[in-house]
C-alpha cells in the first residue's frame, strides 16, 4: 500500500475540523463500517490475526467515540437509547474480535448501516429546515456533544 501524499492528509484533516456535527457523526460511522467490512473481508480470506484485530479495534473506537460524546444528562430517552445501541454495536465487535465471528459482524455492520442512513436523514432535514449548518459543542475532553434536546 502506497503512502497518502501530504495534500490529501491536510485536505482531510480540515475537512473534519470544519465539518458539521451531522457530517461528522455519519463520517465515524462510514470509518466503524469500514474498518468493520474489512475485517469481515480479512476473515473470509485468510488474512492475519492482527490485521483483523486491528481493523476491529479501530471500529470499536469509533463507536465508544460516539457514544462518549452522548449528552446523557440533556438528551433524556432519545440519548439513552442510542447510548444502548452502540453499547450492543460494541458488544458486536467484541465477540467478533474475540471469536472471529463473522456472524456478529454483519449484524453490526448492518446495524452501524441502519444507524448512519438515519443519521444521514435527520441531519439533512435539519440542515434544510434551518437553513444552515450548526457547529458541534465540544465537552471537556475534547469530545463533541450531540444535541438530542432539540
Amino acid at each position: 500500500m502506497g503512502t497518502v501524499p501530504s495534500s490529501y492528509k491536510a485536505y482531510k484533516q480540515v475537512d473534519i475540523e470544519t465539518a458539521s456535527q451531522g457530517k461528522l457523526i455519519v463520517m465515524l460511522f462510514n470509518g466503524a463500517i469500514q474498518r468493520s467490512s474489512e475485517a469481515t473481508r480479512l476473515m473470509e480470506n485468510g488474512g492475519t490475526i492482527a490485521d483483523i484485530h486491528n481493523n476491529l479495534i479501530r471500529a470499536q473506537d469509533i463507536i465508544t467515540e460516539l457514544r462518549g460524546a452522548l449528552d446523557l444528562a440533556g438528551g433524556g430517552e432519545i440519548a439513552g437509547n442510542l447510548d444502548r445501541s452502540y453499547e450492543y454495536m460494541h458488544h458486536l465487535l467484541v465477540q467478533a474480535n474475540v471469536n472471529k465471528d463473522t456472524d456478529a459482524l454483519a449484524e453490526c455492520i448492518e446495524l452501524m448501516t441502519v444507524m448512519r442512513d438515519t443519521w444521514q436523514e435527520v441531519f439533512d432535514t435539519t440542515s434544510k429546515d434551518e437553513g444552515h449548518q450548526s457547529t458541534p459543542t465540544i465537552n471537556q475532553h475534547g469530545s463533541t456533544l450531540m444535541n438530542l434536546k432539540g
